[in-house]
């Protein structure tokens, strides 16, 4: 499809309509605003500035006189916005709204962005930062768009998905966005200069492209190269998915990934000195390497392979909670999972049969473990072959009487599922027989819409109808890269290659909601990609090894993924490529306490292992002893939670928020890449060292801070070393904080009533208190409540305000056991003994003076 913004131009700079090969492509020739923005013709293209809200701007610019539409529709609102101002100069054009200002240089179309005060926030070169056809030196020779932006020294860079290599801070590093097993690309960068960038472009693309390929001897994995001037040189080694990706120059580890799998490239960075030759040493998997080095620069580039137009929005906040809103809100918001889907998640590889399923379901309430979610990954199939979308009745004789059976228990049940089939399938054969898959290949054309609907019918009828709860969409990235090259139904596959995820989840997404609107959809997938957080898709990290530099890198990883737009992530806690001696290892037993503590604080909280009989009384005593504290916690922490997941939905919250994201203005935050806040009150501080019994940590400026487990009061814009014995991770709650704390629950569905109203005091405070009914879309109709409450701390008086809404099975008589936390008192996983005040709640709002005890 081609937009055309009509024909009547408003005369800007008189011009030959011949393009001067000395001339910018992108000087102005004529310009013409419209109801939402404006269009200009240039010296060989045309630019188009749409604006989408007071601090959203969409940019495209062609090399030719029309402007296509993307071929995937991450963005699903239309740019309506008509309140801005537009004036046209010799030198100038200038673009206004209450928030931004965008200005175009007449003589080369170079875009920059200020604040309403004129403050730069993001600029082009002076020369422009658009360019076609650009020489490379990865597959195709030359890459069609390119768009680079200035970026001074001191910024800092975040998101672009989740990748494996621990680094935070993506400025200056070469990234190249492709998917993979453990490796997931979304094309959305945020900058502590206050704004987002979206980068509307899903075939590959590199960040800050590495130009400068570096000869590598395949027989000793050696090569040399000499730098220019002195400063920080980025890398990116590529091979063939399989073993490692390891980099080292002059001796000194620059990249280092070692997993049965690994993605096709991985990137690092080193401080080098000026005019000296370096070795460098490169190993990869056996296809052999590949490896360039991109030069200090002070640029921001988003190169892709193909594209008809340079195609972004620009976001401004300032604050970056605001950007990723008004993100997603473009996007798409995140609808509410149910409540399970908060709970605990036991997973493995693998249950064998209904019986083992059952069993260990009893088992959990047995041991009075609380758990809400068992997960069935593959081969549940059996004979009838590679995802036959069908229980084997051999070991799964009654799949329905099977779900019952949680269901009556308060369990939910997931499921793997692909969108590969094998052979000798029928649902291969159906699907092949209607042109369904991609040619050549046994994966789903999920860019067809007949295609997509197809395969929901399978699934509806070979598992859905029996009760089934969740998916485990796996391998969605395609695996291997399949769409290279390859055509699709919505055209070449190299247009698409980022994008399958997306359409994968939108066909069970899409499926399931026109099915009914009695049952959430959860989908839990390995892959992502922009806007897929409105199909109500989690990711997970992939198939990662179980060591201490994986567990410590899966911290950035997740906090990447969420400044990435899209709120729910995972990882496989305790690792998925475990020790043959997981079950009596002393050091395993370690790493997985650690891993398990930080899982308990990621937004999905799921275990799971290869070859693992992973449930968590397996490891001994000690370890299910203090892996059943944090299960309980969690549950503890549920009406905290699942009110936090409302703001995800209703206000484009993150659920999991890094330090820059939620303290935007605190230098001291800025690069602080193994700490997050779970939710708007709680620091957590994961342990990612062996044998540590004490951590460093950082206290955000402007805040203080009173510790979860003792009640002390510490204060904040300092670092610390807090205690970490091996039952606790460090944990710090906000002052001016109020966290409704559960009473003990063994599911999700367990009354939320008492609720201890735990006050961190130091600040006013407000928190909304959400409830519904756990699992249908009824709350999309008004059926949920909301209960305000305020705690203004110099009266000491803590308000509960008119409960707002109602809901089916709503708890209309409740009690609120408040407690003032200090020292001593409201401290650690346990209901307090003695709340400082009791309330009786029916739904009208009721105030109390709460007297400070020292």
């Amino acid at each position: 499809m081609i937009k055309r913004y009509g024909t009547v131009l408003l005369l800007l700079l008189a011009s030959s309509l011949v393009w001067a090969a000395n001339e910018p492509r992108f000087a102005i020739k004529e310009s013409r605003r419209d109801s939402n923005g404006v269009t200009f013709r240039t010296a060989a293209g045309t630019m188009r500035i749409e604006v989408c809200g007071d601090r959203a701007i969409h940019v495209v610019a062609s090399p030719t006189s029309e402007i296509p539409s993307p071929k995937v529709p991450v963005v699903t609102q239309p740019c309506r916005d008509s309140d801005f101002q537009f004036k046209v100069g010799k030198k100038e054009a200038r673009l206004s709204t209450a928030a931004v200002t965008v200005i175009i240089d007449a003589a080369t179309g170079a875009v920059s962005f200020f604040s309403k005060d004129g403050r730069p926030v993001l600029t082009e070169p002076k020369e422009g930062g658009k360019v076609f056809d650009v020489p490379s030196v990865f597959e195709t020779k030359t890459w069609q768009v390119q768009q680079s932006f200035l970026s001074s020294s001191d910024e800092a860079l975040y998101g672009l998905g989740q990748h494996q290599e621990g680094i935070f801070d993506l400025r200056g590093v070469p990234i190249r966005l492709s998917q993979a097993n453990t490796n997931i690309s979304i094309p959305f960068l945020l900058s502590s200069e206050g704004y987002g960038i979206l980068w509307n472009n899903a075939s590959l693309t590199d960040f800050n492209p590495a130009d400068q390929s570096i000869a590598i001897d395949p027989s000793t994995g050696k090569g040399k190269f000499t730098t220019g001037a002195k400063g920080v040189y980025g890398f990116v080694l590529t091979s063939d998915n399989h073993d490692q990706l390891v980099l080292e120059v002059n001796g000194q580890r620059v990249i280092d990934l070692q997993n049965t799998w690994t993605p096709t490239t991985a990137s690092g960075f080193v401080e080098l000195d000026g005019n000296k030759e370096y070795e460098v040493s490169a190993r990869g998997g056996k296809g052999g390497v590949q490896l360039a080095v991109r030069p200090p620069d002070d640029t921001t580039t988003f190169r892709s392979e193909v594209g008809q137009a340079i195609d972004y929005y620009f976001f401004y906040g300032p604050e970056l909670n605001r950007v990723i809103s008004d993100y997603r809100r473009l996007t798409g918001e995140a609808p509410l999972f149910p409540k399970w889907a908060y709970g605990y998640w036991q997973c493995r590889e693998r249950y064998h049969s209904q019986q083992e399923i059952l069993d260990t379901a009893a088992d959990f309430r047995k041991r009075k473990i609380p758990v809400d979610v068992l997960v069935q990954d593959w081969l549940y199939w059996g004979k009838y072959g590679w995802n036959a979308m069908k229980f084997d009745e051999d070991r799964y004789p009654r799949p329905k009487e099977l779900l019952d059976q949680l269901h009556a228990r308060d369990l939910h049940m997931m499921i793997s599922v692909w969108s590969k089939f094998g052979e000798n399938t029928d649902v291969y054969k159906r699907m092949k027989n209607r042109s369904f898959l991609i040619p050549g290949d046994s994966w789903m054309d999920v860019f067809s819409p007949q295609a997509r609907a197809a395969f929901w019918s399978e699934l509806k009828d070979g598992i859905f109808r029996d009760g089934m709860d969740g998916w485990w969409m796996d391998a969605s990235e395609p695996e291997y890269d399949a769409l290279k090259d390859k055509q699709t139904s919505l055209g070449n596959g190299n247009y698409l290659r980022n994008a399958y995820p997306l359409y994968v989840t939108q066909a069970i997404y899409e499926g399931q909601r026109a099915t009914t609107d009695r049952k959430r959809v959860v989908i839990l997938t390995r892959s992502a990609f922009a806007g897929q957080q409105r199909n109500a898709a989690a990711s997970w990290s992939g198939d990662i090894t179980a060591n201490w530099v994986t567990l410590r890198r899966q911290i950035p990883a997740g906090l990447s993924f969420s400044m990435s737009g899209i709120p729910y992530w995972t990882t496989d806690v305790g690792g998925f490529f475990r020790p043959k001696d997981q079950y009596t290892s002393e050091a395993y037993h370690e790493l997985l306490i650690r891993w398990f503590q930080y899982g308990a604080f990621c937004p999905i909280f799921r275990v799971h292992g290869y070859q693992s009989n992973a449930e968590i009384w397996n490891f001994g005593s000690e370890v299910e002893h203090i892996l059943t504290q944090y299960d309980e916690l969690r549950y503890r922490l549920l009406p905290y939670i699942y009110s936090a997941a409302w703001g995800v939905s209703k206000n484009g919250d993150t659920l999991m928020r890094a330090l820059p994201l939620e303290f935007f203005s605190d230098p001291g935050a800025r690069r602080v890449s193994d700490q997050f806040m779970f939710g708007p009150a709680l620091l957590i501080s994961p342990v990612t060292k062996e044998g540590a019994t004490q951590r460093a940590l950082y206290l955000p400026a402007s805040n203080n801070w009173i510790d979860f487990w003792t009640g002390k009061r510490v204060s904040g814009g300092q670092s610390i070393i807090a205690k970490a014995p091996l039952d606790k991770i460090p944990i710090f709650a906000k002052a001016g904080s109020i966290i409704p704390f559960g009473p003990p629950a063994e599911s999700s569905s367990a009354k939320p009533d008492p609720i201890d109203l735990r006050i961190y005091p130091g600040a006013n405070v407000d928190f909304t208190l959400y409830e519904d009914e756990g699992d249908n879309y009824d709350y999309e109709h008004g059926a949920y409540s909301e209960i305000p409450i305020h705690w203004d701390d110099n009266a000491n008086r803590l308000t509960i305000g008119n409960r707002r809404g109602s809901f089916p099975g709503m708890i209309k008589r409740r009690t609120f056991r408040v407690v003032i936390v200090r020292d001593g008192h409201g401290a650690g996983k346990e209901l307090s003994s003695v709340p400082d005040v009791t309330v009786e709640y029916e739904g009208r709002a009721a105030s109390v003076h709460v007297r400070r005890r020292l």
